[in-house]
């Protein structure tokens, strides 16, 4: 049980081994002792840990009047909490628990971020301990012998850990600087701390390539298939040139390095290794496009469905714009991938797509493959896409259901007045079928009051034109006509619930 207890839960039972105490009395104490130079402490924390504590049967709650007339809570270790305090002791003191930094997850992607940024993190941190340094020696001299050993002896472990801390820091710098890490007298060299390398098989070209427009790198991104190399340099996360051969002769136009550059989508197999030390030289024919039209032109190069399922994972994938149309000029797109943009509705999957713009599978998932790796489109919500059907369905079956009541098949007033009432909003009726121009990208919430909002008004309409208890029968008969699982989404998200008036 008392493997369970947490540092704050064992310095509370140790506090109030030597006295019983109130909640902010206990952190008061904890202040006065110096407690908060080594250890973080907050009010809500303290009490936490007490109410956890007395749940536990290890301290007892005595409700104590003070001399204002307020009632104060003073909290005691029982035996058994006591026996847990030397207990954890016991584990604490003895633990062979691995030793983990949580600055290493900054450090483990710090070859993700341009070098100058990089650089000036890493100096903002060692600046901090440096001051923080300063701090505990003068805290040190200024306490002199009124400090505890033990309290003294906690400071030093403070203090030995900064100085390591900023000696490490010291080394990783150089080597972000392009100096060895760690420092060494052996002659072989290493990679610089800010290579980032690995391999094609596990790491999508179109996201590397992303990464490194996102991050604003500069540098060299080389890959590598075993039997020949192909550079591209970066500056600020833009593509400016190519290195390479073709044919064993050196490339030597845009077109050539525009080609050499597409192929490298095309391989399946293969190494990388972006460099930011090095930078666009001799040798690099100019290239200067966008990273989204590198990955749109490259993806047109790839001829494979087990590169495309990466981002087309089958014919039932559906998908939607993630940039709006006014911004599409802004891409070096084809006709055809305009053509696919302006389908895409969130609802139909590829296979649908396919077949209303006469395309095959092949091409169309070919297509969305190139558009998916650039970022401007990706797969849809589910949820969101239920929404949609679920509300289609019961805004045309309602539509539907008031035929028997009209004075003729043709007459559109009640889908007319539905309208009115909804203009200024993507929503509109037209001949029993819905028109939804909401964006792909609504987010749900909104989705689901607008539609909501159209239903609601729906049954307001048929209520005045038929009566409340005819728009009654027609809100349960299109319910029950609603599948099961389509059901469930309208019970989710209200459809099924709303008032009529």
């Amino acid at each position: 049980m008392a493997n369970s207890l947490t540092r704050v839960d064992l310095l509370v039972l140790g506090m109030l081994l030597d006295r019983p105490m109130h909640g902010y009395e206990l952190l008061q104490t904890l202040r006065a002792e110096g407690v908060e130079e080594w250890f973080p402490l907050s009010i809500a924390g303290l009490y936490y840990s007490l109410g956890k504590l007395r749940d536990r049967g290890f301290v007892t709650e005595t409700p104590q009047r003070s001399a204002t007339g307020g009632v104060k809570t003073i909290y005691r270790v029982t035996e058994e909490g006591r026996a847990a305090f030397f207990q954890g002791m016991e584990d604490l003191l003895g633990t062979e628990e691995k030793v983990h930094f949580e600055y290493d997850v900054g450090l483990y992607f710090l070859n993700r971020l341009p070098v100058e940024r990089a650089l000036a993190l890493l100096e903002r941190r060692r600046a901090f301990l440096s001051a923080r340094s300063q701090e505990l020696c003068r805290t040190l001299a200024d306490a002199g012998k009124a400090l505890s050993p033990l309290h003294r002896a906690i400071l030093d472990h403070t203090l030995r850990f900064l100085s390591m801390e900023g000696q490490w820091l010291e080394d990783v710098i150089q080597g972000v600087r392009g100096g060895e890490y760690p420092p060494s007298d052996v002659l072989a060299p290493r990679p610089g701390l800010m290579v980032l390398a690995g391999d094609l098989s596990q790491f999508h070209l179109p996201d590397l390539i992303r990464l490194i427009a996102a991050g604003k790198h500069t540098g060299r991104l080389t890959i590598a298939d075993g039997s020949e190399a192909r550079s591209i340099g970066f500056v600020e996360g833009h593509p400016r040139c190519v290195w390479g051969e073709r044919q064993g002769k050196p490339l030597a136009s845009r077109r050539e390095a525009l080609e050499a550059v597409c192929d490298l989508f095309r391989w399946g197999e293969g190494t990388f290794q972006l460099d930011q030390s090095a930078a666009c030289d001799e040798g690099c024919v100019p290239l200067d496009l966008s990273a989204e039209d590198l990955i749109l032109m490259g993806c047109r190069w790839v001829d494979n469905w087990g590169t495309i399922q990466r981002l087309v994972p089958s014919g039932e994938a559906v998908f939607e714009p993630r940039l709006p149309p006014e911004v599409w000029d802004r891409f070096a797109l084809t006709p055809g991938e305009r053509q696919l943009l302006a389908a895409l509705d969130g609802e139909r999957d590829v296979e649908a797509l396919a077949l209303s713009l006469g395309w095959t599978l092949f091409e169309t998932s070919k297509a969305l493959y190139g558009l998916a790796a650039a970022g401007l489109v990706a797969t849809a919500d589910v949820d969101r896409l239920r929404l949609r059907r679920a509300f289609r369905e019961v805004a045309e079956l309602l539509c539907r259901s008031t035929f028997a009541w009209r004075t003729s098949p043709d007459d559109r007033t009640c889908e007319e007045e539905v309208n009115t009432c909804m203009a200024g909003t993507p929503l509109r009726l037209r001949e029993g079928h819905l028109e939804d121009e909401t964006p792909p990208a609504t987010p749900t919430e909104e989705l689901e009051r607008l539609y909501c909002e159209f239903v609601r008004t729906q049954l307001a309409v048929i209520s005045r034109r038929f009566g409340r208890e005819n728009a009654q029968k027609s809100y349960q008969q299109v319910l029950d006509r609603l599948s099961p699982d389509l059901r469930a989404v309208a019970a989710r998200h209200g459809l099924d619930s709303l008032a009529i008036p």
